[in-house]
């Protein structure tokens, strides 16, 4: 059941999400005012069934859960908030609710993950160490031979056409990825600029 009425009160269910991992967290039910505050504080709220009250996730085990995107289904009476936890999610005290959800990790946010590592913690040796502390041109120049290899792999014969796109759009990948984390560029600036470009333009003003 998506929705339903208690009390005079509509509730809509809720399934939060990790928004890294895609693992599911948990399941809960939110009234207007949770779905609102929500969305202007960025912290999950809910509503509880039954204390018939507001509630904030966090508030008694100071796990809270940063919600970045609070998604409707088609009929508007479901909710998927995409989010951060800060902690266990769960009571008992595991990271979901579900304990056989499967963990589906973000492939570029892994990489981009992965040289930030080596940006806070640089090693001697490390190839993604002197690119991002090296000689900007070097690393430049390298995102122009990648982007280059793409092409090249792309009028390439079959059947080695698909598998030879694929290593090279990595290799592209990866240094894009160095290259934004040296102007410290996350996913989630990437992803405000696509959802930006294809929302629809507002309707011109009518002229007197």
């Amino acid at each position: 059941m998506a929705r339903l009425v208690e009390h005079g009160k509509t509730l809509y269910s809720v399934t939060v999400q990790d928004e890294n991992s895609l693992k599911v967290l948990m399941s809960a039910f939110a009234d207007d005012q949770a779905l609102q505050l929500t969305n202007s504080t960025g912290l999950a709220h809910f509503y509880s069934r039954s204390r018939q009250t507001l509630w904030r996730k966090g508030d008694t085990s100071g796990n809270r859960i940063l919600v970045s995107s609070v998604i409707a289904d088609c009929d508007q009476d479901s909710y998927l908030y995409l989010a951060t936890p800060t902690g266990p999610v769960c009571h008992l005290g595991t990271d979901s609710c579900f304990r056989d959800s499967p963990n589906v990790p973000n492939p570029l946010r892994q990489l981009q993950q992965y040289i930030q590592q080596a940006e806070t913690k640089p090693r001697d040796g490390s190839y993604t160490t002197a690119l991002l502390t090296g000689d900007l041109e070097r690393l430049v120049k390298k995102v122009g031979e990648e982007a280059i290899e793409v092409i090249t792999a792309a009028y390439a014969s079959p059947p080695r056409q698909q598998s030879d796109l694929i290593w090279e759009s990595v290799d592209l990948l990866y240094h894009l990825s160095v290259l934004w984390t040296r102007y410290g560029i996350t996913l989630d600036a990437l992803q405000t600029e696509i959802v930006r470009r294809h929302q629809p333009s507002p309707p011109s003003a009518l002229r007197p």
